[in-house]
């Protein structure tokens, strides 16, 4: 085992008080963590990119770490492949994740975040000039979000209607939703044609489409949350982190590293995300991206309760976290969250 310093000693013995004292045993040799689509998870790539997760699991002492990592397209796959112990990192934005801790508390696979992956705001775009706000909306429009009534999208307009409309008729765009991978839908926009004539989208799809002429965005999700907000959450369940405290502190470092990285790296990060992804922007493209004051790469959990306020009133999730902090492990607790 190597040598470790007064900090990681400090940091280990916090982590062990934090999570209660388990029985000695080995921690997993491979960690499997899912990633989707998009620059928001450009931290998950880095990770992927740059060893991270093996590169602290060594520091903290576990050697030959092996980190997996799983593409997916949708989160109810994910989450099911977490509750049934076939994955031990899922990633969502905070309506799913909300809806996953409420579920999920009082079980053996209870599920707990273990930081924010990033903030940046997903913009409601549309191709119809005649839509300003969301009042405009009519049964000619159709809006896609990637989960009708699940997904952060759904729920943010859910919010919009709600102050457009009236608290009670929170729901009344729903029936104009339709769910759809998001690389499909910015195709169906650009093509102008079908009933698709509004895209509530996050980056890099959201850029694409506001170069189009005629394209506007209506709102955002700063807009209606009331700041910024996390876009995507990293959590795992209480029991993978039980079981492995080391290897879910070495998650967390990498996580906090990858994001430095990112900050201060943004054209090798932006390099990064087009090796992985094949996609095929300029690489100024991914940097002018990155480079926007409201995207952010932090730990920080931001607008969660905005959103489990929202949730709980109109009854989407029936436990109501008493803070942000009960939704999070401790190691995250002295950021500056809401």
């Amino acid at each position: 085992m190597k040598t470790l310093n007064l900090k990681n000693l400090l940091g280990m013995a916090g982590l062990a008080l934090c999570l209660g004292m388990a029985p000695a045993h080995a921690e997993v040799q491979e960690v499997r963590l899912a990633r989707q689509y998009g620059i928001a998870y450009l931290p998950l790539m880095v990770m992927q990119e740059q060893k991270l997760i093996e590169k602290h699991a060594q520091k903290l002492g576990l050697s030959g770490v092996k980190a997996s990592w799983n593409q997916f397209t949708g989160g109810t796959i994910m989450n099911d492949a977490l509750l049934a112990g076939a994955l031990d990192f899922a990633v969502a934005g905070p309506p799913p994740f909300l809806t996953m801790w409420a579920r999920t508390q009082n079980t053996p696979a209870s599920v707990m975040g273990l930081a924010s992956l990033n903030a940046m705001p997903m913009y409601l775009v549309s191709r119809n000039p005649q839509v300003k706000s969301v009042k405009d909306f009519t049964d000619k429009d159709r809006i896609v979000v990637s989960g009708v009534k699940v997904s952060t999208q759904a729920v943010v307009l859910q919010m919009a209607a709600a102050k457009a409309f009236g608290p009670d008729k929170y729901d009344v765009l729903d029936r104009l939703t339709i769910a759809m991978p998001l690389s499909d839908s910015m195709a169906i926009m650009l093509s102008g044609r079908g009933q698709v004539t509004a895209d509530f989208t996050v980056p890099p799809f959201s850029y694409r489409e506001l170069k189009q002429p005629g394209f506007h965005s209506v709102i955002d999700t700063y807009e209606v949350v009331g700041g910024p907000s996390s876009t995507n959450v990293l959590y795992t369940t209480t029991r993978f982190q039980k079981d492995n405290p080391k290897l879910t502190q070495a998650v967390l470092g990498a996580l906090d590293e990858a994001q430095k990285y990112i900050t201060n790296n943004r054209k090798e990060a932006a390099e990064i995300y087009l090796r992985i992804t094949k996609d095929t922007d300029p690489v100024e493209d991914i940097v002018k991206m990155l480079s926007d004051p409201k995207v952010e790469y932090s730990l920080t959990p931001q607008g969660l309760m905005a959103f489990a306020d929202f949730m709980h009133r109109i009854g989407t999730i029936k436990t109501k976290p008493a803070s942000w902090k009960a939704l999070f492990l401790p190691q995250v607790h002295e950021l500056p969250g809401n």
